[in-house]
């Protein structure tokens, strides 16, 4: 018996919380043998009915292809499902796979904020994680700005484009002043010269207006 009578009743039932809890003991071998394809075939029946974990465990299956052909596409689409719902597990996998471009565009940004709810939500390892790629796309962006001419200062919706002088540059570089979002829109977030949190539309320093220019312009 994998567990109770209760619970297997309850599950062929149709009951959507015993599926998915019968699909967790099969998957982690708990008081059964460990069967990824039974784990497979109950979790997808309590995700049938909506059951947001059994979503979020079923995207994991998929992209790895345990317990199943392997769909990277179908795995995202669940995982995105779940996480829309606020699972802490959804956003961690999904923002690794944002990271990676694993069957969807990669994309930093999306991965750092998605890393960085589920470590607001305590799952476990998601703090860690957030900060690395937090890094690395700070590295991004700072090679990013040193690289380009020193004329306007832009922001495009996911980051900082261009600094418009050398003053700008090192606030930018020493993250002084940030990007943000904000609810008019993507913004610069600093100090003003009392040492209280400001949003600029132009450049504290040499005046110059913000921009907001698409995320794929060439320089």
């Amino acid at each position: 018996m994998v567990s109770s009578e209760a619970l297997l009743k309850a599950a062929e039932g149709g009951d959507p919380d015993a599926q998915y809890q019968l699909g967790l003991i099969y998957l982690y071998g708990n008081d059964a043998p460990k069967d990824a394809a039974r784990a497979f075939d109950w979790l997808s029946r309590a995700a049938a009915q909506n059951v947001v974990p059994a979503k979020r465990e079923l995207g994991i299956m998929l992209a790895s292809g345990e317990g199943t052909e392997k769909d990277v596409d179908r795995a995202v689409q669940l995982l995105s499902d779940a996480a829309d719902d606020l699972d802490p597990g959804a956003l961690y996998h999904l923002g690794l796979m944002y990271e990676q471009g694993t069957g969807v565009q990669k994309d930093l940004q999306r991965s750092v904020r998605m890393l960085a709810y589920a470590a607001s939500m305590g799952f476990p390892g998601a703090d860690v994680d957030a900060e690395r790629v937090d890094s690395i796309l700070t590295e991004e962006r700072n090679r990013k700005l040193r690289a380009r001419p020193l004329l306007k200062l832009q922001i495009s919706d996911v980051d900082v484009e261009a600094a418009c002088c050398k003053r700008m540059l090192d606030a930018l570089l020493e993250q002084d002043i940030v990007f943000t979002e904000t609810a008019q829109g993507p913004a610069l977030l600093g100090e003003d010269a009392d040492g209280m949190d400001a949003v600029f539309t132009s450049c504290p320093f040499c005046g110059k207006p913000l921009q907001l220019i698409p995320h794929d312009t060439k320089f």
